[in-house]
């Protein structure tokens, strides 16, 4: 009976100590060797322990205990060994799933990513740094830093890493370097790592390649030198062609004026002869022909002034000061006192904040703003002008609202546009210089202008300019 039980005790034990064998073999790549030993050891121990206590309990073994004795001690021994070596394990497996992680950052990253040591050699290159450079990582590691920097360069480039031995340990800076594809423009960002006595032992460093923008931004330089020369030479030009206008033209003028003077001596010497009557329409037609070359002259003089004017926009030199918009609005008003009071208009100006430019600039631009909404207020209304401000961050915001014939918005642009009248045969004059007078004023004082308006409504011209730093704010 004793056999049978035990021969029934040792199956079960041994089905168990199966299933914990091949349990274990199946997941042996999810644990280590050691644990794999350690738990093979463990279990057996654990079968030998009973396999005492079922001998001993049938009768078939004497007692055992001695070896009973061993196994109890052993079995702690072992198990906390097993605990010490899956903690370890895990750690080791957290590490290294955050290596591979940081890893496969760093080999994904388009900016180079270096660290050096205390004399700038390579302790670290990122793929892409060796990419660039064309070289493997074994054989940069050692090597100096400043090998890949242009020679003219890294006297400079030295100086500018010293400062990362001084708080607050970092540099910036731009160097040429020659990589497998040439010469290009780096920009470098630098951190020293500090030990636990704050001292620089080791150099962090993040690079990115910007030769596109470097050559973008010299690309920018050569357009905007051009243009600027090209601006020069149209200013020139405008202004010596309209300068060399004035003498033919005072010449017209003059020889006008003394034909009207001949022609009424003439007429004098006629009446005088009697022979007014044959005359008439032969003076008649004289003086109608004086008149329309003298009128025409009188345009072509303004047109001439109005292109002087514009042309010296450019070349004029700005003061920035502080401009107390109130009063230079309250001084334009009382300049435009008679065509104010001609057209019946009322002009209310709400408290403005003020603004940094040049304040003749600023005057001109809203004189022909409020000159404008004069000539051009709605005769079957009362006329009714307001101007207000704010200030929106960096810039003040001035609208010039009338209620006058207002604009289409077809229009918007073209009434900027020199020469250019929405209204030639309408009662307003002028030659259609004001608003492009105004556009280019501000392009100058880096504003800006727009306009919103609508049909027999009114018109809104809404005028940008720099603000005051709040330390300059009277």
């Amino acid at each position: 009976m004793n056999w049978i039980l035990l021969l029934n005790t040792l199956s079960l034990f041994f089905v168990i100590l199966t299933i914990g064998v091949i349990l274990l073999w199946k997941y042996q790549q999810y644990i280590s060797k050691n644990i794999f030993s350690l738990t093979l050891i463990l279990l057996g121990l654990f079968f030998f322990d009973h396999l005492c206590n079922i001998l001993e309990w049938s009768g078939i073994a004497a007692s055992m205990d001695n070896w009973e004795d061993l196994v109890q001690i052993l079995q702690p021994i072992l198990f906390a060994i097993l605990v010490y070596t899956m903690i370890q394990r895990s750690q080791t497996a957290q590490l290294a799933a955050s290596e591979a992680k940081y890893r496969l950052l760093v080999d994904n990253q388009s900016d180079l990513i270096t660290k050096l040591d205390g004399k700038g050699n390579f302790l670290f290159v990122s793929p892409s740094y060796c990419r660039l450079f064309g070289q493997d990582e074994k054989d940069l590691l050692g090597q100096p830093f400043l090998s890949n920097v242009s020679p003219e360069e890294q006297e400079q480039i030295r100086r500018e890493m010293d400062t990362l031995y001084l708080p607050p340990y970092t540099c910036r800076f731009r160097q040429r370097a020659h990589t497998k594809y040439g010469w290009r423009h780096l920009y470098w960002s630098y951190r020293a790592l500090l030990s636990e006595k704050g001292k620089p032992i080791a150099i962090i460093g993040i690079g990115r390649d910007i030769t596109d923008q470097v050559q973008a931004e010299e690309e920018r330089e050569k357009m905007v030198e051009k243009l600027q020369a090209k601006n020069r030479e149209l200013q020139n030009l405008v202004y010596i062609s309209s300068h060399d206008l004035q003498s033919p033209l005072v010449n017209i003028r003059g020889f006008s004026g003394e034909l009207k003077q001949s022609l009424k001596q003439l007429q004098t010497v006629l009446n005088e002869c009697g022979r007014t009557q044959q005359a008439e329409t032969i003076l008649k037609d004289i003086s109608q022909a004086l008149y329309f070359i003298d009128s025409s002259a009188e345009k072509m003089q303004t047109l001439i002034d109005g292109l002087l004017k514009l042309s010296r926009i450019g070349s004029m030199e700005l003061t920035l000061q502080t401009v107390h918009m109130n009063s230079l609005i309250n001084s334009i008003i009382d300049g435009l006192k008679f065509q104010i009071q001609k057209a019946g208009c009322e002009i209310i100006v709400e408290n403005l904040p003020p603004c940094l430019s040049d304040l003749y600039q600023v005057n001109q631009v809203f004189t022909n703003l409020l000159d404008n909404s004069i000539k051009f207020l709605d005769p079957s209304r009362p006329g009714k002008i307001r101007i207000t401000g704010q200030q929106k961050g960096k810039s003040c915001e001035y609208r010039v609202i009338d209620n006058g014939i207002g604009i289409s918005s077809e229009n918007y642009e073209k009434i900027f546009e020199i020469f250019h009248r929405l209204h030639p045969d309408g009662p307003a004059k002028g030659i259609g210089l004001g608003l492009a007078i105004v556009r280019r004023i501000l392009d100058k004082l880096d504003g800006t202008i727009q306009v919103v308006s609508e049909p027999g409504v009114g018109s809104e011209f809404i005028v940008c300019l720099p603000s005051v730093p709040p330390f300059e704010t009277p």
